[in-house]
């Protein structure tokens, strides 16, 4: 399944990176708007100053954080399984001469860290709908943190997941209890409930200190409900309003802090 998964992202990286050089734009001038702003001042709370900080990224994927991270300062290591996404990343960390780390490394594992190496380890969204084995992946996230390290995330809210997300309306596919895994396009996802992120977090030996639950909004470069930010100002952002749109009326993403 894993050498399915890297194929799927390998074929497609190119099409990932097309359009990231808006997202680029926006953070070389506001590094923080490369976060949604609960996920910012979460991270702004735990780590005033990056500078200097060790960040790995697993699962970085197409992920603007880590070039975010740079920026601010921090020392960055950047993993995924697919040598098509790192490439890509390192294709533009090279021309902006930004020193990165890229390391071929499966989230689940990563076999190729030693332990408690960074301050802070950081996945954004999408990364969980792939990850078969939450405990394995948040024991080893809690290994290569330092003591007093901690693990901060950004996700797509798991009430969502039972919805069919390509219709308008709210039009239910899937009970929430079913978790997978779901085939879809050759390979297998996951649906995650909130209780599981909580129970294998707490699991790892992670102590959650705070959560928050959130819809994207126009100050970070991922829109929401739109594919971009000049989509959002063409339409007013009239999508945030629950009374044109029901989504709108549920949380979309929701984040945490985990402290080692």
């Amino acid at each position: 399944m894993h050498n399915t998964i890297k194929e799927r992202f390998d074929d497609r990286s190119d099409i990932y990176f097309k359009d990231i050089q808006t997202g680029l734009d926006i953070i070389e001038k506001n590094p923080e708007n490369a976060f949604p702003l609960a996920v910012w001042d979460m991270v702004r709370q735990r780590f005033p100053d990056l500078r200097g900080k060790r960040v790995i990224v697993p699962s970085s994927g197409d992920s603007i954080m880590m070039f975010a991270f740079h920026l601010m300062g921090a020392k960055v290591t950047s993993c995924d399984l697919s040598d098509g996404q790192l490439n890509n990343g390192r294709k533009i960390a090279e021309r902006y001469g930004w020193d990165i780390e890229f390391i071929r490394q499966d989230s689940m594992l990563l076999d190729r860290i030693p332990d408690g190496t960074y301050d802070l380890l950081y996945t954004s969204n999408g990364v969980h709908v792939w990850i078969h084995d939450l405990s394995g992946m948040y024991t080893n996230f809690h290994r290569v943190l330092k003591p007093g390290g901690c693990y901060i995330m950004e996700e797509i809210h798991p009430f969502l997941r039972p919805f069919d997300m390509g219709n308008d309306n709210l039009v239910i596919k899937r009970p929430y209890s079913e978790t997978g895994p779901h085939p879809n396009e050759g390979v297998y996802t996951y649906a995650w409930r909130l209780q599981d992120f909580i129970n294998n977090i707490s699991g790892a030996g992670f102590r959650i200190t705070r959560m928050e639950e959130f819809t994207p909004g126009t100050e970070c470069w991922d829109p929401g409900f739109y594919d971009n930010i000049k989509e959002a100002e063409a339409d007013s952002h009239r999508k945030y309003d629950w009374k044109l749109n029901p989504w709108a009326a549920l949380p979309q993403w929701f984040g945490l802090v985990a402290d080692k």
